[in-house]
């Protein structure tokens, strides 16, 4: 068998050697009419923050937010607080109370069949309902903080009630000061970014089974 790099009959000029690098192109270049190699994929969207965006951390809780449960929760500790002390104050001294009452019952006419036992038990009712209102608005005021929506409504509805209520005795210096908290909490909760901070869920807020969709 011949060697097709020497002539033959039918190859008379032979097969010249392979040319490692043809057109005389540098090593690790690609020659003439070769593809070049594909360039890297992009980044995936959301794991690098877009031209012009802002460089915060998204999931940083607003300073709003944060004024409005802090002044929810030292609001509402104080009211309990008084609450408490005017509810203790009617069971110690409860005889004492009923006589007042039932002294100034004596002076007014047409109040019926009403004893000071009976408003006594009104009185201490609405105690027991405004600590418990206290207590719900403190545990509202926390889980605002920790970013759970359902909690930031029902403390602007508690605020709004509240608001209503000092509107009612806003001749007192204490029912201006409440009024003028329950304000500050319901703007404060929708200002600042707070809308987008409690619109952005946390994983652990997530359903089962399912991933953040922001990256």
């Amino acid at each position: 068998m011949s060697d097709p790099n020497f002539p033959s009959a039918d190859n008379p000029y032979g097969t010249p050697p392979a040319s490692p690098n043809p057109y005389g192109q540098p090593a690790g270049e690609p020659s003439y009419g070769q593809q070049p190699p594909p360039l890297a994929a992009p980044a995936p969207y959301g794991q690098q923050q877009p031209y012009g965006a802002p460089t915060g951390d998204p999931d940083k809780r607003p300073g709003t937010v944060t004024a409005a449960g802090i002044v929810a929760i030292v609001m509402s500790t104080i009211s309990l607080l008084l609450f408490l002390v005017v509810t203790a104050a009617i069971f110690v001294a409860r005889d004492d109370v009923e006589d007042t009452i039932n002294d100034e019952l004596a002076n007014q006419q047409g109040m019926g069949d009403i004893s000071a036992g009976d408003l006594t038990a009104v009185v201490l009712a609405v105690m027991v309902v405004f600590v418990v209102w206290s207590v719900s608005a403190i545990v509202l005021g926390i889980l605002t903080l920790k970013r759970r929506n359902w909690a930031r409504i029902m403390l602007v509805v508690s605020s709004a009630v509240t608001a209503l209520f000092s509107l009612i005795g806003i001749t007192s210096g204490v029912s201006a000061l409440t009024l003028i908290a329950a304000v500050a909490v319901i703007v404060l909760l929708f200002t600042g970014g707070a809308n987008q901070w409690f619109a952005k869920r946390q994983p652990d807020q997530l359903p089962t089974g399912t991933s953040q969709p922001w990256g």
